[in-house]
């Protein structure tokens, strides 16, 4: 029909006039969570906007915007906030991360979206056991486990100082023990865990 047709110019139009390029943020987001892309300006009047080159979405500008969906993975979770001169997915997956670009009269706007899994509560393990002469010495490895987490950094609170790394050595006397906390961070999220005793859990 007359709206299949202005739809086709318009998407024409849009694909065509993509003369420059801006980049636009790397934005990091966390599986299950939302993101949201922005455009500088409402100019030109539409946007394509396309994941690894192929067009999910044309969104025209106004109050409410009106869009067209080409892609139905994508359709359920993408709105259009600020007269749609931004772009929000919600749901997040990991298979989400890439590149998204939105092409607008004239300007091509690409942004980078990376996704994450959120990391379970660390597991403390005994990695060394040595005691003589009544000191012991332990090496406790801190390992977090989750989907798609990408890089995982460890840190050891060991009292009030603080050691970087997975494994943390630590010597006691029968008499003191200190509190130890292994914290695991990705980029988004942080997950911790004491061990009270570590001569009960490499006993």
């Amino acid at each position: 029909g007359l709206m299949d047709g202005v739809w086709c110019l318009m998407l024409a139009f849009v694909l065509q006039q993509a003369r420059c390029t801006t980049n636009g943020a790397e934005v990091i987001g966390a599986v299950g969570s939302s993101v949201t892309f922005h455009l500088r300006s409402l100019e030109g009047g539409a946007a394509a906007w396309s994941f690894h080159d192929d067009v999910i979405a044309v969104v025209l500008f106004g109050d409410p915007p009106e869009a067209t969906f080409f892609d139905d993975g994508f359709k359920p979770r993408l709105a259009f906030p600020g007269k749609g001169s931004a772009l929000t997915i919600s749901r997040l997956r990991l298979e989400d991360a890439g590149t998204y670009t939105a092409k607008t009269a004239g300007v091509k706007t690409t942004f980078t979206l990376r996704v994450y899994g959120e990391l379970q509560v660390p597991a403390v393990t005994c990695a060394v056991r040595n005691c003589s002469a009544g000191i012991c010495r332990y090496a406790l490895r801190c390992a977090a486990s989750g989907a798609g987490v990408g890089n995982v950094s460890y840190t050891w609170s060991v009292g009030s100082a603080r050691r970087r790394g997975a494994v943390v050595l630590v010597e006691e006397s029968a008499l003191d023990e200190p509190l130890l906390t292994c914290e695991a961070q990705n980029p988004v999220s942080s997950r911790n865990v004491t061990v009270a005793s570590p001569a009960a859990l490499c006993a």
